[in-house]
This record gives C-alpha cells, structure tokens and sequence, in this order.
C-alpha cells in the first residue's frame, strides 16, 4: 500500500517496479566496491587542479620538492612565493568547476526507464548527481550556474534562475524561460524501488516560481506560469497553468500578494547592475584565499611554537592557542563581512538585481564557507548564542537552541523570546516575483517549535 499526505493517510496500492533485466547485475559487493573507486577518482580530479598548481607554485618561486615542503612548514612573508600561491588557489576553482562539467558529458547520457540498482548504469546516475551537487555549492544562485548545468547536460531556456537543487541528473531536465528555483529543491531524483532504479524526463514551464524545499517528482511537466510554495510537493494532475500552491497535500492559494517592479529590477538589468551582479558572483572564486592565508600563518605559528617550546607545552598550550586563533580569525571576518556589506537589515523588499541583493547573497556564501564548519561545533553549548547575537539575532535568557544554528539567514529578523525552545529552519524571507521580501519572525516567550518547522516571514509564534 502508499501512504501520502500530512497526516499520513492511505493512498491506494503502491506501484510495482518495473521490470528490469538483472543479468549484467555487478553484485552488491562488487557495486560497493565500484561505487567507492569512482568516488575515490572524481575526488582525485577535484583536487588535480590544486596539485598541478603546487608543481606550477614551485616552478614560479624557484623551488625545489624539499625547500618547497620546508617553506609550508615554515613559511615567511616573501610575496614572490604568497602571490604566486594566491593566484594559483583562486583559478583551481573555475577550473575544477569546468573539468566537473566535463566528467559528466563524458559519462555518457542516462536514458528515460529502469535500470538495475547493481548495474554500472546506477554508478553514472550515483557520480552525476553527486558532482552536479558539489558544483551547486560554488555555482548556486549565480549567472554562472546555468551555464554550468547546460554545460553538463541540461536543457534551459532563458532568464533562469537558480538556487540549490538536489538529487538531479541533468540531461533528464528542461526548464522553460524565466524558471526561477529558490534553496534546497528536491528536483526529479531517481526513484529507487528494491533492487531497480526508474528515471524519466521532466519539464518545467516557463516563469514556474518554485519556493524553498519544494519536491518535484519524476517524470512530471508543470505548465506555466505556475507558483509552488515553501515545502509543497507538486502534484501534476491537479496544478494549471497561472495557479498557486502550497502545502501537502497541495491546496490552491486563491490569492497571494503579488510585488510589481521594473523589469529592469527583476529581468532586463541595466549593464550596470548586471556587471555588479557579476563582479559579487565572480568573488566567490577568491573564498578559498582567505583561509589559505590563515593556514599559512598557522603553519608558521606551529613551526615557531615547536622550536621554542617543551613538546608538553607545544601539546597543551601552544597547539590549542593557534588553532584557536586561525579557526576565530574566519569566524570575526564573517562577522565583519555582516556589518560592512549589509549592517542591521530591517523588513522590506529588495529586487533580484539590486545591489543589496548581491551584497547578501555574497555574504551567506562566505559565512557557510568560513563559519559554519566552526560554529556546528558549538550547537548545543551556550558559546553559539553570544556569536549569533552579535550577527544581529535576539535571544533571551534560557533559551534552548537545537542543531542547525551554526549559519542563520536574516539573523535581525529573529527574535527568540526567554524559555524558548526553537529546532526550525527559518524562512524570514522569499524571492517570488524575482523581489526579496524580508521581515520579522517571532518566537514568544516559552514556545516550542519543533524539528523541521519552516516558519515563514511574519510568524509570531505565541507564549507557551
């Protein structure tokens, strides 16, 4: 039997898999085995730009293989060997990116139908939506993604926009023109039933607007001109052309607030805002500087501290203070990086290509990137709550924060009231209409919002 539905309610009997030839079947062990090999090779090609860069770096310092290890255990503040260093870590992304687009147009394209789960045709569906979703979390949002995913395989028209998108293999999508995607969309993912895997093509059309968390099974085709809500499953035999939904089951919304700007705010930029786009976008390439810097500078603090230091003292003291310093350095730039490109952001709407839009963007980017990785080690401690206050969130006393904190989007629109107990993914803004509406959210004094929550902009959840 199937089940559907928020509360789970029957939904008739469940579809049989299709019937697959298992001949050439490669086993469960021997899938495992193949699985972890092609990984294990497109994380080599990954790091290959950055390794041909370091035979490259030691070339143009004038270094050997040993005086090049030396100058990484200890190295000094000669910028004929930094700038050269520099330079090389920001190409090795755009060049990895490319050879990531590459890799999946040589793997060949997979076919609309069923396919054995043990099959070396799963290992391609398995390595294609794997890469595609590393190159997402440089590309996503950006003019560049869609040149990426056309690159790889997938069929656009133009004016598209989008965000984050997850288990997707790209030659089995087409979007119409002015497709807008906000974060996190589950879009066709193959479908696995037991020992078979089904695939099948699936069209958006034009101007379809799909909201943050949105599921798209396979195999659909949405009509145009067709809004789908925050964590709404489509369902294609209920959803027209000019229609609005939300939820689970889907409902029609019969009215929503509709945000009317100049195109040239939303669509047909000036050349001005669209280079400025452009330029915030392209600086993503340099995140990686930064933090080589700072490792540079623990590499040389390290050396020091070992030369002049007792092994116990370097152990318990000199080792944890470093660390401790490189690792805060990321996390304070973050919070400059707040203060400076967006200071205190109060509710209002800001079009897709304004200025601000891209200074935001930017800024989340670089706090996912240099933050968060420190700040999940401090979920659940009472260490989080002082960082995110001075982001700009307000939190009470004795409030209970659950995982997920270590990166919050708009955190001066929230507002946690004392005793609270918050385990949610906030949502206090949206993009439809290609216009960034943003506001308060609030949680009153001794509320509980539990795991999976999306609260939207404007909740004011009450006491107790």
């Amino acid at each position: 039997r199937s089940w559907d539905g928020i509360p789970a309610r029957p939904a008739g009997r469940a579809a049989t898999p299709p019937a697959v030839d298992h001949a050439g079947d490669l086993g469960e062990v021997t899938h495992g085995f193949v699985v972890l090999v092609a990984e294990s090779a497109v994380t080599w090609l990954r790091w290959a730009p950055l390794s041909i860069g370091a035979v490259l770096w030691m070339w143009l310092a004038g270094l050997d293989a040993g005086a090049a290890a030396a100058w990484i255990l200890a190295p000094s503040a000669d910028w004929r060997a930094i700038a050269p260093l520099v330079a090389l870590t920001v190409i090795a992304v755009p060049v990895t990116l490319a050879g990531e687009a590459l890799l999946l147009r040589a793997l060949g394209p997979a076919r609309p139908g069923a396919i054995s789960a043990w099959g070396w045709g799963a290992v391609r569906v398995w390595i294609k939506t794997g890469v595609l979703q590393s190159a997402g979390n440089w590309l996503s949002g950006t003019l560049f993604w869609p040149v990426w995913l056309r690159a790889a395989g997938m069929r656009l028209g133009t004016g598209c926009e989008i965000s984050t998108i997850i288990d997707v293999v790209p030659e089995l999508v087409t979007f119409g023109p002015d497709v807008f995607l906000a974060d996190g969309i589950y879009l066709a993912g193959p479908v696995r039933r037991g020992r078979t895997i089904t695939l099948a093509h699936t069209t958006l059309g034009a101007r379809t607007f799909l909201g943050n968390h949105v599921v798209i099974p396979i195999g659909i085709t949405l009509p145009d001109d067709v809004l789908i809500g925050v964590s709404t499953v489509a369902d294609p035999s209920r959803i027209r052309s000019g229609s609005s939904w939300f939820g689970l089951p889907p409902f029609e919304l019969p009215r929503r607030e509709v945000v009317d700007v100049d195109r040239s705010l939303t669509h047909e930029p000036s050349a001005v805002r669209y280079w400025n786009r452009v330029f915030w976008e392209a600086l993503r390439v340099a995140l990686p500087v930064p933090p080589a810097l700072v490792a540079l500078w623990w590499s040389r603090a390290m050396g020091a501290g070992a030369a002049s230091s007792d092994p116990w003292r370097m152990a318990f003291v000199v080792s944890p203070v470093v660390t401790f310093v490189a690792v805060a350095a990321l996390v304070v730039l973050v919070l400059a990086l707040k203060w400076a490109l967006i200071w205190r952001v109060r509710p209002g709407q800001h079009p897709l290509w304004s200025c601000w839009c891209s200074r935001w963007d930017f800024l989340y980017v670089a706090w996912n990137r240099y933050a968060s990785p420190a700040l999940g080690a401090l979920e659940g401690t009472l260490l989080l709550p002082w960082y995110l206050r001075a982001m700009g969130m307000r939190i009470g006393r004795g409030v209970v924060l659950g995982p997920g904190f270590a990166q919050v989007v708009d955190p001066d629109m929230l507002t946690i009231d004392d005793g609270a107990t918050v385990h949610a993914m906030f949502q206090a803004h949206t993009f439809e209409d290609r216009v960034l509406k943003i506001d308060h959210v609030r949680i009153r004094r001794g509320a509980t919002v539990g795991h999976g929550t999306v609260v939207l902009y404007g909740a004011d959840i009450g006491e107790d």
